[in-house]
């Protein structure tokens, strides 16, 4: 069933072993995965799709496969069920034709027509573009971080770093998604945010190094600046590197078990640099109605 179409390709279920065998190949390309007993083989995608889980995919009309999404059904911690989605890979060449977003769009209508209201996810939190899709376009909230969440990772974007990941929460139905699902997206701005109250916790020098602003008290906001790209820094820099994901690590250990939520994400050019934040609520909970 095709569930997305542009001018230049189109979403569907994916349909034929040959589609899947060439979602393995996708997973090698996208990541760099050398080591191919890391990669989701066929046989697992097909048994899932079989049995409520989603292998989505996207073509353009030539019939090439620009990009891939896969998920399954789980379960929350209090029994809940969810869609637990694990992997999107979109081509290097095309990722500026927004395929990623659609296959999460699409994913959102595959689900909720399942009957359930929640999809979560892993990502890490120092990948500025991702962060911009999940939190800036989608709409998802953070209150839980993993630390080396899948242990040691060969492929290229992960090898020689922890694999620290946020848990994220997509809530189908709740007013955040849906006003991001019409197109509404506030535009945020660190002056803004600071001019309104919220406290900015640490800044980004320009050789990557962090400077912390001291306690944050009980302010009702908090944003928390993030180097412009880790891939950067790990090329330069591998302990550099690691010293930001350990700094990550225990600030949103610290801010959660405070009762902080993440629930936005913005990038903007400040005086030439590019610089990425975060913004944290203290509320006591955060569920389908934030």
């Amino acid at each position: 069933m095709e569930l997305y179409r542009t001018d230049n390709y189109l979403i569907r279920h994916a349909q034929t072993m040959e589609e899947l065998i060439e979602v393995e190949r996708m997973q090698i390309e996208v990541w760099g995965i050398t080591n191919h007993i890391e990669i989701v083989p066929k046989d697992i995608l097909l048994i899932v799709q079989k049995n409520g889980g989603l292998v989505l995919v996207a073509f353009d009309f030539n019939g090439r496969m620009l990009g891939f999404l896969f998920g399954f059904i789980g379960r929350t911690a209090d029994g809940q069920f969810k869609h637990c989605s694990h992997m999107m890979g979109v081509l290097a060449s095309h990722r500026h034709l927004g395929i990623g977003e659609q296959l999460k769009w699409a994913q959102r209508k595959a689900v909720l027509d399942q009957g359930l209201d929640l999809i979560t996810w892993t990502v890490s939190p120092l990948e500025g573009v991702n962060a911009t899709l999940n939190f800036g376009k989608l709409g998802v909230i953070c209150k839980t971080i993993l630390p080396n969440f899948y242990g040691d990772m060969e492929d290229d974007l992960n090898k020689g770093l922890p694999s620290d990941r946020f848990e994220v929460e997509w809530w189908l139905s709740s007013d955040r998604v849906r006003a991001k699902a019409t197109g509404q997206k506030a535009a945020l701005s660190l002056h803004q945010l600071i001019e309104s109250g919220a406290r900015l916790v640490n800044t980004v020098a320009d050789d990557g190094h962090v400077r912390f602003s001291g306690d944050w008290g009980i302010s009702r906001l908090l944003v928390a600046e993030m180097p412009p790209s880790i891939q950067s820094i790990k090329t330069r820099s591998l302990p550099l590197a690691k010293v930001w994901i350990d700094l990550a690590r225990g600030f949103f250990v610290s801010a959660f078990a405070e009762g902080y939520v993440v629930t936005d994400f913005f990038s903007e050019m400040i005086e030439g640099r590019r610089r990425n934040f975060y913004v944290l609520e203290l509320t006591a909970q955060a569920n389908r109605t934030n």
